[in-house]
This record gives structure tokens, C-alpha cells and sequence, in this order.
């Protein structure tokens, strides 16, 4: 979900810059072009094409071929005057974009970050306490109903419990998996036997020690039937 959220808001930040930038170009401001606009009449009285009169004679002067005031500020036409309060709102809007990139892509991080090292601190509290038997569900970790096969599960939840077990080498835990997706008990048993073990595997290939993950099929007990039916992947605390 984070990957699809990111790749999502960097293909529209690419459009939208595009966009941006497209109008920007269409923006840009030409000093020739503006020059060619005015004319000095006989009077030596600076006028627009209009015939409109932007300066007097005293308040300009022509310098390297451009008009410009007695402060030395290139003279613009009312429409170049727009163009650039246009340019300066497009370089606003896309500095904003930016920043909004730049902190959207810190918040999904962060929030990532913090999922992980949430699970993390979790099971340390549990493992630092010895709280021996405590029961951790892990109900993100969903399987193929015909197999032993895991179809999803939560990254952050797995990466957090072995981050944790990493720090904790003395730790020991078991995962356990109910279903009820077979037809007989002793089927149900097994398919949960192997899932559990895949769980287990998971973990081991995430550089957790072999030795300090148990795993158990629990199938379908008649006590936690309801534990079977959603088909509950457990982690209890062994030491």
C-alpha cells in the first residue's frame, strides 16, 4: 500500500509539473519583443502603439537597446506586466509542489517506520518482560484457502517481530495457524502444520535464528472454532 501510495503521488506530481512548466514556457517574457512595442514620438516622449504615453521625456532612456526607466527597470507592457505576475505565481505553485512531495514522501516513510517499529516495540516489551505465554495475533496474514500458500500479509507486522527477535537472540516464540478450509480434521491439521512452518520460514529468511522459532498446526479444535474459521495466525511468547 505505502509503494502504490508513493508511485501514485510522484506520477501525478510528474504530470502536474509538466503542466506547470508547459504554461510557464507559453509565459515567458520577451525584452525585444516588449521594445518593438513603444516608439519615442517628437515631443521625445516615450508611447506605446496605442499611441498612449508611458513615459515622458526625462523619466527613460535606451540602454543596450532596451528601454528602461530612471532606476534602470526594463519598461513592460501592461499584457508583459501579467505574464510576469503569471511566472511568479507558476514558480510559487511549483515550489509548494515540492515541498508537498518532499513531505508527503517523509510522512509515508515516517508512517511505514513507524508501523514496523511500532510491532517492534510491541514484542519488545513482551520479550524484555518474559511474558511468557502472552498471545500475539498476526490477522494480516491471509492464505490460499486450497493450500498452505500465503496470499497476503503485512509487511510491517513480519519485518517488526524479527527485528525484535534479532535484538532478543535469547527469545523464543511459536507461531501457530488455526483453519477449518479442509474437510476433515485430520486434513485441517496438516494444511495448518504447513502453514505454520512457511510463517516460520518467513521470519528465518528475514535473518532471525532457526532456533528460536517453534512452529504448530492447529487445524480445527473444537474450543477455538471461531479461531479456525478466520483461519488465525498466532505468535505466543515461549521465553
Amino acid at each position: 500500500m505505502t509503494n502504490n501510495l508513493t508511485k501514485n503521488l510522484f506520477l501525478f506530481l510528474a504530470v502536474a509539473m509538466m503542466a506547470i512548466s508547459f504554461v510557464g514556457c507559453k509565459s515567458e517574457v520577451d525584452m525585444k519583443k516588449q521594445q518593438r512595442a513603444f516608439y519615442v514620438n517628437e515631443n521625445g516622449h516615450l508611447l506605446n502603439k496605442k499611441g498612449q504615453l508611458v513615459k515622458k521625456k526625462g523619466e527613460f532612456k535606451l540602454e543596450r537597446g532596451y528601454y528602461v526607466d530612471n532606476n534602470g527597470e526594463y519598461i513592460q507592457r501592461d499584457i508583459d506586466k501579467k505574464k510576469e505576475k503569471i511566472n511568479k505565481t507558476v514558480d510559487n505553485t511549483k515550489d509548494k509542489l515540492k515541498t508537498a512531495a518532499t513531505n508527503t514522501k517523509k510522512a509515508v516513510n515516517l508512517a511505514a517506520n513507524r508501523s514496523t517499529e511500532s510491532v517492534k516495540n510491541n514484542f519488545n516489551e513482551l520479550f524484555n518482560t518474559k511474558a511468557v505465554g502472552t498471545i500475539y495475533p498476526l490477522s494480516e496474514i491471509k492464505f490460499d484457502p486450497k493450500s498452505h500458500r500465503i496470499t497476503k500479509f503485512k509487511k510491517e507486522d513480519v519485518e517488526g517481530l524479527a527485528a525484535s527477535l534479532k535484538d532478543h537472540p535469547a527469545s523464543r516464540i511459536q507461531v501457530q495457524v488455526y483453519t477449518a478450509d479442509a474437510k476433515t480434521k485430520p486434513e485441517n491439521k496438516k494444511i495448518s502444520k504447513l502453514r505454520a512452518e512457511l510463517v516460520k520460514d518467513m521470519l528465518v529468511t528475514l535473518g532471525v535464528k532457526e532456533n528460536q522459532i517453534s512452529s504448530k498446526g492447529m487445524g480445527l479444535p473444537t474450543r477455538d472454532a471461531a479461531k479456525a474459521v478466520a483461519n488465525a495466525v498466532e505468535v505466543v511468547v515461549e521465553k
